[in-house]
């Protein structure tokens, strides 16, 4: 369904950008329902025969591409790739942006197949196999599609927060796919759910009730419940086969300059430090992304910018 909001995401792109922004309606068998779907083509997309290809996630479909989604920000995420690919600093890119959460963007599925029941298949989630939809439904899909243009081409995933999150749950559960995984301020889970810096149980992934409508009430959760979606735990107790397929993605991760309420510090650093323990390559070696570096939408975009300038010259 496209909205007053898409509607006025689309206007102001389309006299900002060289490239094009798309609304993609895209039926999903997996979910039951219909997802609105953003997709950003590179200029002169028609005559381009070896594009690359970006998935960029967080929560709802808007938010990188909303210039109010905070007020830290001057251009959207979009507008800066765009720019990128003009000033020919990296190659072209198709960016492909799915919603991950209810309609009104207060039901986070977190990109996984929710645990919950659905209560109402109106509200956007639909079954609640939103697992499914992305790897079943829109990968595909968007291979097929764009199979020539795509070809040899690089495939990345970005996220922010807890987009950071499910890129990781990307190139874990879906191994072997993904080439380049970028994470800025990622809210990575702990192995076994204990955080390690407390040595009890993970104050967010176990006792927040964020997850609620994916994971179940606080109450009714377990570590054991989270193992198949705990990226952590998926590296570290994956078969020699697996694991040699996560090892082809090369994951850049940075955070906030702080930890608790004003960023992901720590579990930035755990993460990456457990890649490199099981060789798996880490681009980035310096964690934070600045000494002002904030969870805001500003400093993401400004990550990106840089995962993919590395990308490109690596």
């Amino acid at each position: 369904m496209i909205t007053p909001l898409h509607r006025n995401i689309l206007a102001r792109h389309k006299g900002t950008l060289s490239g094009a922004l798309r609304v993609l309606p895209f039926r999903s068998r997996a979910l039951g329902v219909s997802r609105t779907v953003f997709v950003y083509e590179p200029p002169n997309m028609r005559n381009v025969s070896d594009m690359h290809l970006l998935y960029l996630f967080r929560g709802h479909e808007r938010e990188f591409v909303y210039i109010n989604e905070d007020d830290s920000r001057e251009t959207t995420t979009i507008e800066d790739l765009d720019a990128l690919i003009v000033s020919g600093e990296i190659p072209p890119v198709m960016a492909v942006i799915p919603g991950l959460t209810s309609l009104d963007g207060k039901k986070h599925s977190m990109g996984i197949n929710t645990l919950v029941p659905p209560q109402d298949m109106r509200d956007g989630l639909g079954t609640g196999q939103v697992w499914d939809f992305l790897t079943l439904d829109l990968i595909p899909y968007l291979e097929a599609r764009y199979q020539k243009k795509l070809g040899s081409g690089i495939r990345m995933a970005a996220g922010f927060s807890l987009g950071g999150y499910t890129a990781a749950l990307l190139a874990t559960a879906f191994p072997g796919y993904l080439d380049h995984a970028g994470i800025y301020d990622g809210l990575f889970m702990f192995d076994g759910q204990t955080d390690i810096r407390t040595n009890a149980p993970d104050e967010i992934w176990l006792k927040s009730a964020v997850p609620d409508a994916a994971l179940c009430p606080a109450e009714k959760r377990s570590p054991e419940n989270l193992a198949p979606w705990n990226p952590a735990e998926l590296i570290r107790y994956a078969d020699p086969v697996t694991l040699e397929e996560i090892q082809e993605t090369m994951f850049w991760i940075r955070s906030a300059a702080g930890d608790g309420q004003e960023g992901n510090h720590d579990r930035c650093k755990y993460f990456t430090a457990l890649l490199r323990e099981h060789g798996i390559t880490a681009g980035f070696n310096r964690i934070p992304l600045h000494p002002d570096a904030r969870h805001t939408w500003h400093w993401n975009d400004r990550f990106i910018r840089l995962f993919l300038l590395n990308v490109f010259s690596v």
